[in-house]
């Protein structure tokens, strides 16, 4: 019960920081970033699937834009996802 609640916390998002964007049923490439700079996050780069995008943001700006279970917000580990040397914002 202990690993599971440990990895459960290991990909919950934080309050404010690097998440990781995951777009469900919209694979269209633009539609995580368009999210996320609607909510004033920057663009860190692009994650690892097709149409994810690491972003620095808050979690409650980013998910109050989202439609039920359209995005996924999870943590993004520093190492491997995105580089906060190119960060974008709007």
């Amino acid at each position: 019960m202990g690993v599971v609640a440990l990895g459960g916390m290991s990909v919950y998002p934080p309050a404010q920081g690097r998440i990781l964007l995951i777009p469900v049923f919209d694979r269209q490439a633009d539609a995580a970033a368009q999210l996320a700079l609607s909510a004033g996050a920057a663009l860190l780069g692009r994650g690892p699937l097709p149409g994810s995008w690491i972003v620095m943001g808050q979690r409650d700006r980013i998910a109050t834009r989202t439609h039920s279970w359209d995005m996924l917000l999870l943590a993004a580990p520093p190492g491997g996802c995105g580089d906060d040397s190119h960060a974008v914002t709007v």
